[in-house]
């Protein structure tokens, strides 16, 4: 009898030792996917809409911005944000908020060249300015110290 406890002993831990020895394990991918649960009330911006311009007039200076392929603003409608310009040279994502003039965001993550950070910061309100169902025009004006800054951004709706 004791024998039969020995052996029982043995095969159980040859048992558990060789069930723990797993040598061909797949790991499992995650899909990226919106963070909230919480749907917004104003879904009139959701989308992805391609950058066409980018126009900002600093203190009599002007700069224009041509949106290359994959650049983008993609608004959900958990009321995520998700942007990507210069090549994905610029990426950010936000949550954003929409008034019925207006659209706001406040900052989670952006990286600019590489650099990163996740400081949530509050993105002065654009103003929507046209929007229909192919075209997305924002605007906005923000007095600062060094003068005036205004920018508008044009969008086309991508399919």
């Amino acid at each position: 009898m004791d024998t039969i406890y020995k052996l029982s002993f043995i095969a159980l831990i040859c048992a558990a030792l060789y069930s723990c020895g797993k040598s061909h394990v797949t790991p499992t991918v995650i899909p990226r996917a919106d963070t909230s649960s919480t749907l917004i009330g104003d879904t009139r911006l959701v989308g992805n809409w391609a950058i066409v311009t980018d126009s900002v007039f600093y203190d009599n200076n002007k700069i224009v911005y041509h949106g290359v392929a994959g650049d983008h603003y993609k608004f959900t409608k958990y009321g995520n944000l998700y942007i990507s310009e210069q090549n994905g040279n610029f990426i950010d994502t936000a949550i954003y908020a929409v008034t019925t003039v207006q659209v706001g965001w406040i900052n989670t993550y952006m990286e600019s060249n590489g650099l990163i950070s996740t400081a949530h910061t509050t993105t002065p309100p654009l103003n929507i300015v046209r929007l229909d169902t192919a075209n997305l025009i924002l605007s906005q004006t923000v007095q600062a110290s060094a003068g005036q800054h205004f920018e508008q951004i044009t969008f086309k709706k991508i399919k």
